[in-house]
């Protein structure tokens, strides 16, 4: 504790609170840092850099506070220094005005506002200071020096450091402060040609702006007359049609052509030029494109024949256009048209032209919009020929795996200017009123707090009519159901082509559905005041590091796993997306763990590291997760409920520096490791919750719930949720922790919380944990009645008089009992079941004790329990199951075993996360799978996906597993199973199991494995035949092949019959010839036996292999040739 010694009393009191503990004012020095000490929140290393953390705050907090007093001291220093200065200026002008002029009679000063530089158009304010003034009857000599006293001070000091012969004359002060706000008579005519009425403007109001535009604009060319003013007018609308490429030739002075005579003989010597240039040009370029340029305007050529004088008819196609490029000859094309002298860039991107508009307006034409699960409130833009995506909506888009391709644009404004941008495009589907439009979606990553725009692309292929007049739009096809604008989002004006402002932290319509408009909108405020919070991205927080300690052992490596092309491709994406947002960086390591993808819910893929051998040498962390049962007992019902999800919550955390390399994983394009933690890794569970923990220990007067990443807020007030959340907000940024929007619930009146629903009522059991048994329909069959009482029978002691309860439907399962279902069976079934759901047999989980996950999978559907307890002690939490779809019914048995695994931990989550979990099976092979060294294909996936789990699979007769089994085999789907005729391969059994079991025991090798297998007490051959692959099922021995691709077993044929496999696949007329490692792969993808590729390589003996033999061919189940058979 002796780093305590260099705080000060108010760091300690900082810290002191920080970690939980009240502090009052009078306590000491010696008393805060004892109470520190003994807080229960104290660790050493937390409390040091905790504390380190407050020191530098304070000292940054003082030098800034004693930059603001020199800033300040400086600031007033040079406000006196003015004030004499104006003092001097007024004592003149007060000097001048008594040698004959007449000082004002009334308080001018009051009769007009100050200048305010955010709110007001400079313009429009001195013809309202002029117009005061001479209403006032003040002196023009006087103007200049009432004016400075109106302005900002650091827009006066512009002035006073002129002369003082500038200063004094109103006119030049009027020009200096025009200048300084860039209103030339250029700006001027740009502002009267698009100014736009603001929306709470009244038309006088409109006027009123327009002819101070005007004003502004003749004043600064000197117009004084009528004829200058036509003039003005006419140059005006010149300047409208003259093409960009003129314009850009004649940038530097176009402003100042003002003239007809001049503009026009400007334009004329151009075309001139590039006329003289288009018929002296060299021959073109062999194979250039001959493609006639569609000119802009009528051209004058120097001759022209009689016969097209006298008769003046259009010119033929074909000789319309002789224009060459004069920078490499291509025909129909000037230079800057022309694609070949067009400057590109290196890359691949395309190169395209954008037209849109500026604007100064809310957004009139707004639609509601949905693409994927992305809800947005987007505009309607005919000016702009693209849809854009805003910064929001492209944001959202590159989270869910939307791949978008770099380009370039050229943006083309109203007034003819262009510009280049970086632009990213991808193809997207947009709903919109029940219709699905595809389009390609643009992206201008470099315009920051743009609005998504609808442009012509999108309106034309929807068929969209926009009617402005009665802010409405309908589809073409049905024009009588109008539908109506949507109010905007406080969104004061677009700013730029496209621009949209972001809405995601507005409240969304399901949240607060008990909130009034203006409880509504203070929410919405709140939300935007913090919407950095749920922006992706930043630094780590300062308040975590993960650390992971290996003690003594050495580094775990291994060898990559294969990819295929097209994932290659998407690992290199993942690769480049978290080298870009800082999560992993190129590193060389002595640890090395394999990588795979693992496919996301939207269809994009997450790149998973195979941590499991970094896993086994980690020591645990100890560090406790809340117990549920307790964090539900202190869940109160409250008026006003919001619930956070972090976002990513474990990339927010940093990897210890010297740790990093540990995390190091290979893949095809390198070696890599993570700088902040990833998921997979043993202790991070424990680490996230130590980090959320810490959170909530500074959160005073706050009713916070939190269980890793899911923070609960209850309130029993509007105002005081408001309030709460305030605060949370603000501890969310000084942890530098950022929350996922979409996932959070704001001001709601019940939210889901660890499998229950709290409710303003009180606590409510979640039904979905009981919908498996409740949907369990009534027994039409004895077979069906059977695995029903089966079920039951499993709590028969937790359910009393439970023989008397179920004796209608044991009787319909005993012999020679004719099927009858009556009021007494469905009494008995109805009891029986709802005893199933209800306690004591449904019980709140005890994280002191070990959960046990009961799962198995029938050819169409899934079950799973979540039990707690061992023996007869056994009793349920939770209850799932949910049906196959197609292509998961195609999976093999294993697979489908392997999948009801892992959808129940995912199901049950928030039960077993860093938990003891025992995972029951009646799939023997699941034991070795969850073991494989070298995984592929999806059960690779899978055995990464529930690594961080850490299960120890338990094998389970079926017997023994009627709770899952009877979730798995639902009855009456109510599904329409189209029944056809067709050709079907059966393959039927030829041998017995105890046959071929008995073949096995002959063999010495393989009978001492199955003795091992069946010895009661494991020992270390066992594990050792184990871990390389072998099982017995049935009383046969098989084996896991890691070098077939297959993910059944094979198997393991004895010595003596090796010889007769390999015949079946040598010599029977239907075997074909696939050389000796086809026929090999054919083999292995069903036996095995040591050094098979060896005997299978060598060459039969002629007599041999012309040998026949009757006897039958060696198969477990199934024989070599199956018979089709007419269903």
């Amino acid at each position: 504790m002796a780093f305590l010694g260099k705080a000060r009393k108010e760091d300690l009191i900082i810290l002191a609170r920080e970690l939980g503990e009240e502090v009052t004012p009078d306590l000491k020095i010696i008393d805060l840092r004892n109470l520190i000490v003994a807080s229960t929140n104290y660790e050493m290393e937390f409390v040091k850099e905790l504390l380190n953390t407050v020191i530098s705050q304070r000292t940054e907090e003082a030098e800034q506070r004693k930059l603001e007093l020199e800033i300040e001291e400086r600031r007033k220093r040079e406000e006196r220094e003015f004030e004499l200065e104006k003092l001097k200026l007024q004592n003149e002008s007060f000097n001048s005005a008594g040698n004959g002029s007449s000082r004002p009679k009334i308080d001018f000063l009051s009769m007009i506002p100050k200048f305010d530089q955010v709110n007001n158009d400079i313009s429009l304010y001195l013809i309202l200071f002029e117009r005061q003034a001479q209403a006032a009857d003040v002196p023009k000599e006087f103007w200049a020096s009432h004016l400075l006293s109106l302005l900002p001070y650091e827009i006066a000091q512009l002035v006073a450091r002129e002369d003082v012969g500038i200063s004094r004359d109103f006119e030049k002060v009027k020009s200096l402060l025009l200048k300084r706000y860039k209103l030339t008579a250029e700006k001027f005519r740009q502002l009267f040609s698009r100014h736009c009425m603001s929306p709470t403007a009244t038309w006088k109001d409109f006027a009123y702006e327009v002819r101070n535009y005007f004003h502004g604009w003749i004043s600064g060319l000197d117009i004084s007359t009528f004829d200058q003013l036509k003039e003005l007018i006419i140059v005006d609308q010149i300047k409208r049609r003259v093409p960009p490429e003129v314009r850009e030739h004649y940038i530097d002075e176009w402003s100042q052509l003002n003239n007809v005579e001049k503009l026009t003989s400007k334009l004329d010597d151009y075309d001139a030029v590039r006329t003289k240039r288009d018929f002296h040009t060299s021959t073109p370029r062999k194979g250039a494109e001959n493609r006639a340029y569609p000119t802009l305007k009528q051209k004058r050529y120097p001759e022209q024949s009689p016969k097209f004088s006298e008769n003046p008819k259009p010119e033929k196609k074909e000789n319309r256009s002789t224009l060459t490029c004069y920078g490499c000859g291509k025909p129909g094309y000037i230079k800057a048209k022309c694609p070949s002298c067009t400057p590109r860039e290196k890359s691949s991107s395309n190169s395209i032209t954008l037209y849109t508009c500026h604007a100064s307006v809310s957004p009139t034409a707004l639609l509601d919009i949905r693409i994927g699960d992305i809800h947005g409130r987007v505009c309607a833009d005919t000016g702009a020929t693209r849809s854009i995506a805003g910064e929001l909506m492209f944001n959202s888009l590159r989270e869910r795996g939307v791949d978008f391709q770099k380009m370039e644009v050229t943006m083309v404004l109203a007034d003819g200017s262009q510009t280049n941008m970086e632009a990213y495009t991808a193809p997207v589907s947009i709903d919109i009123e029940g219709r699905t439009v595809p389009i390609e979606m643009l992206a201008l990553p470099k315009a920051k707090g743009n609005r998504t725009l609808l442009g012509t692309d999108f309106l034309e292929k929807s068929g969209i009519v926009l009617d402005l007049k009665n802010k409405s739009w309908y589809f073409s096809d049905k024009p009588h159901h109008k539908i109506y604008f949507k109010e905007d989002l406080d969104v004061n004006s677009l700013q730029a082509a496209g621009s949209i402002i972001a809405n995601s932290c507005q409240l969304r319509e399901d949240e607060g559905t008990t909130l009034t408009p203006e409880q509504r909108k203070k929410m919405s405020y709140l939300l935007e005041k913090f919407d950095s919070i749920f922006k992706p991205g930043g630094d780590p927080t300062p308040y975590a590091e993960h650390h992971i300690n290996t003690g003594n052992s050495p580094p775990v490596a291994g060898p990559p796993y294969r990819m295929n092309p097209a994932k290659r491709e998407l690992l290199k994406k993942e690769l480049d997306s978290l080298l870009a947002d800082g999560i992993i960086e190129e590193c060389e390591s002595p640890y090395a763990s394999p990588v795979v993808l693992v496919p996301k819910p939207n269809g994009s893929m997450r790149l998973c590291v195979d941590f499991r051998k970094l896993n086994a040498t980690t020591i645990a962390d100890t560090y406790p997760l809340p117990r549920m049962d307790d964090l539900l007992t202190e869940a109160k019902s409250t008026a006003y409920m919001s619930t956070l999800d972090l976002k990513s919550g474990y990339h927010q955390i940093k990897v210890h520096e010297a740790d990093q390399d540990k995390t190091a994983f290979i893949c095809p394009f390198g070696t890599y490791k993570y700088l902040r933690m990833p998921f997979g890794l043993r202790n991070a569970p424990a680490t996230f919750q130590r980090l959320i923990d810490r959170f909530r220990a500074g959160l005073k007067n706050v009713f916070a719930l939190s269980y890793l990443d899911d923070i609960i807020i209850l309130s029993e007030t509007f105002d005081q949720h408001i309030n709460d959340l305030q605060i949370v907000f603000e501890r969310l940024s000084l942890f530098k922790l950022h929350a996922n929007r979409e996932k959070c619930h704001f001001a709601c009146d019940r939210v889901k919380y660890l499998g229950h629903w709290i409710t303003a009522n009180g606590i409510e059991v979640d039904q979905e944990k009981v919908s498996a048994i409740q949907k369990i329909p009534v027994p039409t069959n004895v077979k069906e009645a059977q695995s029903f009482l089966q079920t039951c029978s499993w709590f028969r002691r937790y359910v009393p008089n439970f023989a008397n309860i179920a004796r209608p439907l044991s009787n319909l399962t005993k012999k020679n009992v004719q099927w009858f279902w009556g009021p007494e069976q469905q009494d008995a079934f109805e009891t029986l079941r709802k005893s199933l759901i209800t306690p004591p047999v449904l019980k709140q989980p005890d994280g002191s004790k070990p959960f046990r996950i009961r799962t198995d999978a029938s050819s169409y559907a899934l079950g799973a329990v979540l039990t707690q307890g061992e023996g007869p002690e056994e009793h349920v939490i939770e209850y799932a199951s949910r049906l196959l779809i197609p292509a998961e019914r195609n999976y093999s048995s294993t697979e489908r075993e392997a999948l009801a695994v892992v959808w129940a931990l995912e199901k049950f989550r928030g039960y077993v996360e860093s938990q003891e979990i025992i995972i029951a099976s009646d799939h023997q092979p699941l034991k070795w799978l969850m073991s494989i060294k070298s995984p592929s294909g999806r059960l690779a996936r899978w055995a990464l996906q529930i690594q961080s789990y850490n299960p120890k699979i338990e094998y389970t007769p079926g017997k023994a597993n009627v709770l899952a089994d009877m979730l798995s085999r639902p009855t009456n789907l109510n599904e329409d199973v189209p029944c056809d005729i067709f050709a079907v391969s059966a393959d039927f059994p030829v041998r017995k199991s105890k046959d071929i079991r008995q073949e096995q025991l002959k063999d010495e090798e393989l009978k001492k494995i199955i003795d091992c297998f069946e010895n009661s007490s494991k020992d270390e051959n066992f594990a050792n035949w184990t871990s390389r692959g072998y099982l017995m099922t049935q009383g046969i021995l098989y084996r896991y092949s890691p070098e077939v691709e297959t993910e059944e077993a094979q198997l393991v044929v004895p010595f003596q019959e090796r010889e007769r496999v390999l015949q079946q696949y040598h010599d029977v007329p239907t075997a074909g010839h696939y050389g000796a490692e086809g026929t090999y792969n054919k083999v292995a993808s069903r036996y095995y036996f040591p050094g098979m590729r060896k005997y299978n390589a060598d060459p039969a003996k002629p007599d041999e292999v012309q040998k026949s033999t009757t006897a039958q061919p060696y198969e477990l189940m199934n024989s070599q040739f199956p018979e089709t058979v007419e269903l």
